[in-house]
């Protein structure tokens, strides 16, 4: 437990996570002129699905395919229970000709009767885009109104709200890696790490400032952070199993950002937040070191012997 005593050292490894993240969307940025890769919901263009009859898809085949006949295009499969789809997605104009001649090229057995086409054009897109940013911006908004009127203080509740801004930052990042796109789907998962993040870090807040009785400021801490990862990782393996069982790409996309974002609330959390908590009352733990060396030593082992014995009782 030494690193909970140096609030210096946590907040250094936070500030890692905030170079690494806003680094990995800077880089991005620069190469693709947009800090998340977007879905069609966002910039416009078609979607395009059909039903496979029989035999395997190699989704690489058919992607070189539709890439030389309409230009650049995101191909994948949807599985069910019933049967597997082909999905085509692409910035340009595609109609159903397009997409028999390239299942055609590429071998594929279908129903021609069987393709439905979806087009969202590029205003729509950004229309949607624009009401995601001002969704994003209310959900701060009053996350912040309401955390400000619990506790009444400044340095808490930025540092709840940082918390979970460096959540959604981290699971960017990571979506940008591993090739998520922002799409209806995973914007929706970012606006629940809001939530997730939040859980967390009120449970931290309220431990050490409304709670002065219950311990030392250390003991809080390790009381709080005790609940508070139990709550994260069960959420984490919770995602992990929809992850796994899930069929549908968009169930799959929701659950791997809000892993993301839960797997940097360890450190938001109990690294940044316990850091901030820790140097905002620094004053109030010298008072409770000092209290605690001015107790006679046979008081001090008395005190210890009865929080082991109560400790050993909980385990029983």
């Amino acid at each position: 437990m030494k690193m909970i005593t140096d609030y210096k050292k946590l907040l250094i490894i936070s500030f890692i996570l905030i170079f690494f993240s806003v680094g990995v969307l800077g880089y991005n940025y620069l190469q693709t002129g947009e800090i998340l890769d977007k879905s069609i919901d966002f910039k416009g263009g078609t979607v395009a699905s059909v039903v496979v009859l029989s035999g395997t898809v190699d989704v690489s085949a058919i992607k070189d395919v539709a890439n030389d006949k309409i230009g650049q295009v995101v191909v994948r499969t949807s599985t069910s229970d019933e049967d597997t789809s082909i999905i085509f997605e692409s910035e340009n104009v595609m109609q159903d000709k397009d997409i028999i001649d390239i299942l055609d090229l590429a071998g594929i057995s279908y129903d021609s009767n069987d393709i439905n086409i979806q087009s969202v054009g590029a205003a729509l897109g950004a229309e949607f885009m624009k009401q995601a940013l001002i969704a994003v911006m209310f959900a701060f908004g009053f996350m912040a109104i309401i955390i400000f009127l619990t506790f009444k203080t400044f340095v808490p509740s930025i540092a709840i709200i940082a918390s979970a801004t460096v959540d959604i930052l981290f699971a960017m990042a990571l979506m940008v890696i591993f090739g998520v796109t922002l799409n209806l789907g995973t914007l929706a998962a970012l606006l629940l790490l809001i939530g997730y993040s939040v859980d967390t870090d009120i449970l931290l807040t309220t431990r050490l400032i409304k709670r002065k009785g219950e311990g030392t400021l250390d003991e809080r801490v390790a009381s709080a952070m005790k609940t508070g990862v139990t709550m994260t990782t069960s959420a984490i393996t919770a995602f992990a199993v929809l992850y796994l069982v899930s069929t549908s790409v968009v169930l799959d996309q929701i659950a791997l950002v809000i892993i993301f974002g839960l797997l940097a609330d360890y450190i938001t959390t109990w690294f940044q937040n316990v850091g901030l908590l820790k140097w905002y009352l620094r004053d109030e733990e010298k008072v409770e070191e000092e209290t605690v060396k001015k107790k006679p030593r046979y008081v001090r082992r008395q005190e210890n012997n009865k929080k082991q014995t109560k400790k050993k009782g909980k385990k029983k």
